[in-house]
């Protein structure tokens, strides 16, 4: 059974209309969280790896698509039916910036391997955009 992990990530930024792409569409997604983010009909297929020599692709469902505040999403592959991942706005009272809050799952022996993979995933954001 995996467990829920939460992440807060405090962005610099205080602008909801710049954030929000960022984590709902592929063009933003591809920016920072895969190589590659493409639409499709109930969902996003993303792809990690070098195209020329592996690659890994997996589509996600979008379960909540709430504009400028949150998506929800659920790995297709995924065997256990109350896990997904999701990406929260939320904004600070005090400094005015926005944060990330980051839902996800993970084997107990895995937390640490995803800690790091969305901690690497908020680093190359904040490199793309600035934030």
């Amino acid at each position: 059974m995996k467990e829920k992990i939460e992440l807060d990530y405090e962005l610099k930024s205080n602008s909801a209309t710049f954030l929000w792409p960022l984590i709902s569409t592929d063009a933003g997604l591809k920016k920072w969280l895969a190589d590659d983010v493409q639409t499709t009909d109930d969902g996003m297929m993303f792809t990690w790896g070098n195209p020329h020599k592996h690659t890994e692709t997996y589509t996600a469902q979008i379960l909540t698509m709430v504009k400028k505040e949150r998506v929800r999403f659920f790995w297709k592959n995924e065997d256990e039916a109350d896990v997904y991942w999701e990406i929260k706005m939320s904004k600070s009272e005090i400094a005015g910036n926005y944060h990330l809050l980051i839902t996800d799952f993970a084997h107990n022996d895995e937390i640490e391997d995803l800690e790091e993979i969305w901690n690497q995933n908020i680093k190359r954001l904040r490199l793309a955009t600035g934030v």
